[in-house]
Formats: structure tokens, C-alpha cells, sequence
């Protein structure tokens, strides 16, 4: 998995960008790179952009991500909100029990489908790239093609 991580101080904001096979392994080293990076600040809202990646985890690996990002070796138990953006084509189901595992671990976690309700969630002005679909085919982001998309 390609990742990569852009600080946005005017904003207040996190943007992880990852690309190719989502897995375990590659999404812990890709979390604590961005962590352990001198210009993380724990105070900013946290936006993984996994849209363009091909999901390789298991229930027990959904499971170990929100364990993962729940403890203090993430560097994510700031109490600040982690939007995830998440490919159409990904089980919104996997996306919720994401959501539940990581609540369970006090993470504000959503998962999401929509920039635009991700952008709402955070209460967070988006980079104007991140707008539009993730590069790749079959990422259709109308209205029409989300269902209930995450946290209201």
C-alpha cells in the first residue's frame, strides 16, 4: 500500500492518502509514519482517504485496526474525529463495524462513502482535490449511490 500524509495547519486537518492493497500490516505502518511525523499535531481532525485502495482485511483484521487505533502506540487516542473515506465498492458493513469497534475504544470514528457528509461530520473545510471521486473506475459518489452513509 502507497500512502501519503499532508498536514494542514489553515485547516486543522490530517489527510492520510492511500492507494493499492489494504492490509493489516500496511495500515499500521502508514498510521504510526504519519504519527511519529515532527509536524503531527494531535489537536487536528484526521481524514484516511482510503478511496482508491482494494480492501485485503478480514473481521479480525477490521477488529485489530480499531484496537490499533484506540491505543497509545497509534498516536491517534487524541479525541479528536477520524473520518474514513471509503471505496464504493468496499462492504459498508465492514465500514460500520469499524465505526462500532473503534466507539468501543473511544475513538469518534466514521466511515464514509460521501466527501461531502465526511466534510459535515468533521465540521471540516476538505481540501478542494479531495472533492471528487478517487481515481480509478466504478467510484460513483452521487447522492443516488450512497444509502445510509455514515454518521449524520
Amino acid at each position: 500500500m502507497k500512502t501519503v500524509h499532508r498536514f494542514l495547519p489553515g485547516r486543522e486537518l490530517i489527510v492520510l492518502t492511500a492507494s493499492g492493497t489494504l492490509d493489516l500490516d500496511a495500515t499500521r505502518g502508514a498510521i504510526i509514519m504519519m504519527t511519529r511525523d515532527s509536524a503531527f499535531d494531535r489537536s487536528f481532525e484526521i481524514v484516511l482517504d482510503f478511496r482508491d485502495v482494494e480492501c485485503a482485511l478480514s473481521v479480525t483484521d477490521i477488529y485489530e485496526i480499531a484496537s490499533f487505533l484506540g491505543g497509545p502506540v497509534s498516536g491517534l487516542d487524541t479525541g479528536r474525529k477520524i473520518a474514513v473515506l471509503i471505496p464504493d465498492q468496499m462492504p459498508f458493513d465492514n465500514a460500520r463495524f469499524l465505526e462500532l469497534c473503534s466507539a468501543n475504544r473511544g475513538l469518534r470514528l466514521g466511515a464514509f462513502w460521501d466527501v461531502a457528509r465526511a466534510e459535515r461530520w468533521l465540521d471540516a473545510d476538505l481540501p478542494d482535490d479531495m472533492q471528487g471521486a478517487a481515481p480509478g473506475p466504478g467510484n460513483d459518489t452521487s447522492a443516488s449511490a450512497q444509502g445510509d452513509n455514515g454518521p449524520a
